[in-house]
């Protein structure tokens, strides 16, 4: 499975003033600083959770059908929440077959798409199928949940302080992982 964006978030859940006030920086020699901070600590925490606190455009990429969706006729996509359905479809050779009508999405945290209608079609070397759709809580910082702000805050504060090299820590610090643990998808 491989997950690649295809729309960028339009914003980041903390804006400049609001990650500067919290890293108490009162002069603009470190905006660009400060912005790059706030996207690495909003990528740092998505990755974990897979979440996606803002909304995008993903595809998703599999080289077949999952088990699953044979036998519950449903799959889990990788990244939530869902919001909508953009496309289902194989593509062979380049040319891609649309299966979009074949299948829906059921918005929300879980965000499950299920197969409503025809068959499977087989899927052998050479054929990919992707599955495009949009995921996030909305376009807003104000529709993402005040703790998951706050630990996009303390995760900037975090990379500022220690100053990672690729702006990225290898894992979440006890303060941020605690915030987001209830987000953290539950398999049993």
């Amino acid at each position: 499975m491989n997950i690649t964006t295809l729309a960028e978030p339009a914003a980041e859940p903390v804006g400049l003033a609001e990650a500067k006030a919290f890293l108490r920086i009162t002069g603009a020699g470190e905006d660009g600083l400060v912005t790059e901070l706030v996207a690495a600590a909003r990528r740092a925490i998505e990755d974990a959770i897979g979440l996606a606190l803002i909304s995008r455009t993903l595809r998703v990429t599999l080289d077949g059908w999952p088990m699953v969706l044979h036998s519950r006729r449903r799959m889990t996509l990788p990244v939530r929440p869902a919001l909508s359905l953009e496309a289902v479809r194989i593509v062979r050779d380049g040319v891609p077959e649309d299966l979009t009508a074949q299948f829906s999405l059921a918005p929300g945290r879980a965000a499950r798409l299920s197969w409503v209608s025809g068959s499977l079609p087989w899927t052998g070397p050479g054929r990919v199928i992707e599955i495009d759709y949009v995921a996030g809580f909305g376009t807003d910082a104000s529709d993402v949940a005040d703790s998951l702000r706050l630990a996009v805050k303390r995760m900037t504060a975090h990379i500022y302080e220690t100053r990672h090299a690729d702006g990225r820590p290898t894992r979440l610090p006890d303060d941020v992982a605690a915030l987001v643990s209830p987000w953290r998808r539950v398999r049993l």
